[in-house]
C-alpha cells in the first residue's frame, strides 16, 4: 500500500465512543502540571501510571515548546497510552502548531533547557558542519565573492540563534526521528462521542474539508519536513492549526458557522484549545463550542481545569470542582 493512500485510510478510521472522556488542552512542555490534571480527572494514580480503567484521554495538541520538558511529556504520553489500552481505556492525541513548528523548523518557543538536554560531546562539531553549510548558502546568494568578509561578526550571532543541541532536537522531530514519527500518527482532527477536536479551529476557508482530508492534508505536509511550503494548511493562520477565530469571534458572527459545522460533521460540539482563556474551560453557544486551552503550563496560569464528557454531556472539571457548560 502506498503511502498516500495508508494515510488516507488512517485518517478515516471510525473509533468507539468512550462512556467517559477527559479532553485536556495545551501542556507545552509542563509534564507535572500535565499530570496533576490527569490526576484531578481520576485518569493517573498518585505513581502518575494510568488509573483511569476504560476512560479516554484527548489531548488538544502542543504538548511541545514554552516549557523544559517537551520530550518528557512525548515519552509519558506513550507509556500512558500502553498503560491506558491494556485497561480498556484509550489516549488520543490532536496535532498543534507547536508540533508543527518542530516538524518544518520554526524553534522560536523551544526552551534552552531542551537544547541542552540534547547537547552531545558531537555537538560542536555538528554545529560546525551547519554553519559551513549556511555560509555558503549565504554567500550563493550574495554579490560577495570572499566569505570571510561575508563569515566577520556573522559567526557569533548566528550561534546565538543555533545553539548547542538545536541540529540534535531537529533531527529528532524531522519526520525520520522518534518525536517526528510520533506526531504523524496523530491527528488535526477527530470525531469521538459527539464531539470534534481540533486544535485551533475549522474557519470558513476550510468549512467545507472533511475530518478525513484535513488530517490527511496535515500529515502529507509534515512529511516534507522544513522543506514545508509557506502556502501550506500547517502554516496558514487560517487553517486548522492556527486559526483563533473560535475564540475571538463575536456569537453571533460565530452562530450560523458553528451550526453548519456541526450538522456537516454530524457532532453535537466543538472543543478545542491553542488560545489561552482566562477563566477556565469557556462554553459559548449555549456549549456549542467548547475552549479548553486553560494555560495549564506555568508558562501561562497553571490552571487545573479540563472538559469531562460523560454518557454524552459535557462538564468541566476545575480544581476539583464539576462546572456545568452551559
Amino acid at each position: 500500500m502506498r503511502r498516500r493512500d495508508f494515510l488516507k485510510l488512517a485518517a478515516a478510521v471510525q473509533i468507539a465512543s468512550p462512556a467517559r472522556l477527559v479532553a485536556v488542552g495545551d501542556v507545552h512542555g509542563d509534564l507535572d502540571r500535565f499530570i496533576d490534571v490527569l490526576s484531578m480527572a481520576g485518569l493517573v494514580d498518585d505513581s502518575a501510571a494510568w488509573s483511569g480503567g476504560p476512560a479516554t484521554l484527548v489531548q488538544l495538541g502542543d504538548v511541545v515548546d514554552r516549557g523544559s520538558k517537551s520530550r518528557e511529556v512525548i515519552d509519558f504520553l506513550i507509556a500512558l497510552k500502553k498503560q491506558a489500552e491494556r485497561a480498556g481505556g484509550a489516549i488520543h492525541c490532536l496535532i498543534g502548531n507547536h508540533e508543527a513548528m518542530r516538524m518544518y523548523g520554526d524553534f522560536r518557543y523551544v526552551a534552552a533547557a531542551e537544547y541542552q538536554g540534547m547537547a552531545t560531546s558531537k555537538s560542536e562539531r555538528e554545529r560546525d558542519r551547519l554553519f559551513e553549510k549556511d555560509l555558503a548558502r549565504i554567500a550563493g546568494a550574495s554579490s560577495l565573492k570572499d566569505r570571510s568578509d561575508l563569515s566577520l561578526g556573522y559567526r557569533s550571532k548566528w550561534e546565538k540563534d543555533h545553539p548547542l543541541g538545536q541540529a540534535e532536537l531537529a533531527r529528532a522531530f524531522s519526520p525520520k526521528g522518534p518525536y517526528g514519527k510520533w506526531i504523524l500518527v496523530q491527528r488535526a482532527a477527530l470525531r469521538l462521542d459527539g464531539t470534534l477536536f481540533v486544535h485551533a479551529g475549522i474557519s470558513p476557508k476550510y468549512s467545507e474539508w472533511s475530518e478525513s482530508r484535513l488530517n490527511t492534508r496535515v500529515k502529507e505536509e509534515l512529511q516534507a519536513g522544513d522543506r514545508l511550503d509557506d502556502e501550506s494548511v500547517c502554516k496558514d493562520t487560517l487553517g486548522p492549526l492556527w486559526w483563533r477565530g473560535f475564540s475571538t469571534d463575536s456569537e453571533s458572527e460565530l452562530a450560523p458557522h458553528v451550526e453548519s459545522l456541526l450538522q456537516k460533521h454530524q457532532v453535537r460540539r466543538i472543543v478545542v484549545g491553542h488560545t489561552p482563556t482566562q477563566d477556565g474551560v469557556v462554553s459559548r453557544l449555549g456549549g456549542k463550542l467548547i475552549l479548553a486551552d486553560v494555560g495549564l503550563s506555568t508558562a501561562f496560569s497553571a490552571r487545573r481545569a479540563c472538559v469531562v464528557i460523560e454518557n454524552g454531556e459535557a462538564h468541566a472539571l476545575d480544581r476539583g470542582r464539576k462546572l456545568q457548560l452551559k
